[in-house]
């Protein structure tokens, strides 16, 4: 079972304030070239997320939500725009020191085992190899008992909790998650979303991509839908429901997607 642990990590960089803006998204644009012209992306993606909030960006495949993450992260640069983390801009410092990151398709080395996975991440992230980190992490995600079972031997789900573990090194205050639930039992899903809930009542920052919209309602405080590159609603899912008179967050969300005039 998934459980918050109060020595999970340590701090990469100090808490302030719930209610501050942590992360400004302002007319990010993403072009790319192919052999059959260019292909946008990301289309003036402008948003802020709020220290201690929970934010879904929902939308259909393509729409560009990993590419926002990508963006994000520092693992691609944008054609336009500028994405602010905590005052400063970063094309100009590394956030992946600072962020707890699970991305879309995690794949660990496999020659590794558990525990000396989230050794070398727990390291990365400032924390050293310290025992009860270690431990800690890996109680979080009800991976204590696999702790020296090779990663390539590992089912999709026990690889995701490993994932969520290695996200969760250092205790970052910030967590970017793509589809952060994928691959796991019903039962894994929910233990995962309670342990995500806690973290949020705990005042951290979490931004998610997901196509579980039972899960978006149970974590967001507001959501983003994006729609081929741009971004049609931003607000909590009391006022999406609201703007289309409906009391079904996937009867909004069809209609939402299908309505879209580009």
């Amino acid at each position: 079972m998934f459980s918050v642990n109060p020595g999970i990590g340590c701090k990469i960089f100090l808490t302030m304030g719930n209610g501050s803006i942590i992360l400004k998204i302002d007319s990010l644009s993403k072009i790319y070239k192919s052999r059959h012209g260019e292909i946008n992306a990301l289309n003036k993606l402008s948003f802020k997320i709020k220290r201690g909030e929970v934010m879904g960006l929902l939308g259909p495949n393509g729409a560009g939500k990993t590419t926002a993450v990508k963006l994000i992260m520092g693992f691609m640069a944008p054609s336009n725009g500028e994405i602010v983390f905590q005052g400063q801009n970063l094309l100009m410092t590394d956030p992946r020191k600072q962020f707890g990151y699970l991305p879309e398709n995690f794949r660990p080395n496999p020659n590794l085992t558990v525990r000396e996975y989230i050794t070398i991440q727990s390291r990365l992230a400032g924390c050293g190899k310290k025992k009860n980190i270690i431990n800690s992490l890996l109680y979080a995600v009800g991976m204590d008992r696999f702790k020296n079972r090779r990663i390539s031997d590992l089912s999709k789900g026990m690889g995701q909790r490993l994932g969520l573990a290695q996200a969760f090194a250092g205790d970052p205050d910030f967590l970017v998650m793509d589809e952060p639930t994928s691959g796991l039992d019903p039962i894994g899903r929910n233990q995962a979303i309670d342990l995500l809930l806690e973290m949020k009542n705990s005042g951290k920052t979490i931004f998610f991509c997901s196509h579980n919209l039972s899960e978006v309602e149970r974590l967001c405080d507001r959501i983003g839908i994006l729609v081929e590159g741009r971004l049609k609603f931003i607000g909590s899912v009391a006022d999406f429901l609201k703007k289309w008179s409906a009391t079904d967050l996937d009867e909004s969300f069809r209609k939402e997607v299908m309505c879209s005039p580009f």
